[in-house]
């Protein structure tokens, strides 16, 4: 990988981060790496920039800044270039070279490893996204309205993949292992179902059936407190089986499969949208 985003903004040259250190510049590179590989138009450039306040000079102000842009790059010696295209810019960089489109392809090795039946290496491709995952995206730089609504709809995306992941590692027998990180998942996300439902289904396989139902009643009552609405029906089932001492149980049923942006931007507003960045090499 060259460049990466999921975290601080980092540039991959021979002698380490060699990516801009101009503030705008920066802002500007992590929005291209954002939509890698698609045109992002002038406007969407300089309304991250300048927000609905651009200077007068903001078009020719652009220009400067892509220019630096394309030295910056041919300098650090990575494979990746900004291309003029129409009134955008496009990021031209092989998936596989920032950290994002490698996690885009670890997802979707893991959706078509699911679908063939086979949780181990399903559950393999997903940690191994989830682990290319530094921290906030870009968190080193100071983002504009546009970055900051992708990295929102990345943050989504990431629970979801946890979500599918955790299923997945139940579905390999690997109970003992989920409730750690399943724990610590809870904590982070107090209302997520289905992280809870794996928690829940984690500790009674691990013989820890009180522990089990204090969790269920922990997310029952915070669902009811900030939402104002019960648990699921499939979860009020799991803690029903729990309650009355079921034997094994399985995990709850698959998570979505992880979608397209575009697919998943004709969602109604009012619906669980998980927005992502089309992947690098695919369309806007």
């Amino acid at each position: 990988m060259t460049i990466d985003v999921l975290g601080g903004l980092r540039v991959g040259g021979p002698d380490g981060d060699a990516g801009p250190t101009a503030p705008k510049q920066r802002q500007l590179l992590g929005l291209l790496v954002l939509r890698a590989d698609q045109v992002v138009p002038a406007a969407t450039c300089m309304r991250e920039l300048w927000h609905d306040h651009p200077p007068r000079s903001a078009a020719t102000t652009l220009q400067t800044y892509v220019m630096h842009l394309r030295r910056v790059l041919a300098h650090a010696d990575v494979p990746a270039r900004v291309v003029t295209c129409g009134h955008g810019y496009r990021l031209r960089v092989d998936p596989l070279d920032t950290d994002l489109g490698v996690v885009h392809t670890r997802v979707r090795e893991g959706e078509e490893r699911a679908a063939a039946g086979d949780p181990t290496r399903a559950a393999r491709s997903w940690r191994e996204a989830l682990a290319l995952w530094r921290g906030a995206v870009l968190a080193d730089v100071r983002t504009g309205p546009v970055a900051q609504q992708i990295a929102g709809h990345l943050d989504q995306w990431r629970l979801l993949l946890v979500e599918r992941y955790l299923e997945a590692e139940l579905r390999c027998g690997r109970h003992r292992q989920v409730v750690p990180t399943a724990t610590a998942l809870a904590g982070r996300h107090p209302l997520s179902e289905p992280i809870h439902a794996s928690l829940i289904t984690a500790l009674h396989r691990s013989g820890r059936q009180a522990d089990a139902v204090r969790v269920y009643e922990r997310l029952a009552a915070a669902l009811r407190r900030d939402l104002g609405v019960p648990p699921s029906a499939p979860l009020r089932r799991l803690h029903q089986a729990v309650r009355t001492g079921a034997g094994w149980l399985d995990p709850p049923p698959p998570a979505a499969p992880v979608l397209s942006l575009d697919a998943l931007c004709a969602l109604d507003a009012g619906r669980r949208p998980f927005l992502v960045p089309t992947p690098p090499g695919g369309t806007s």
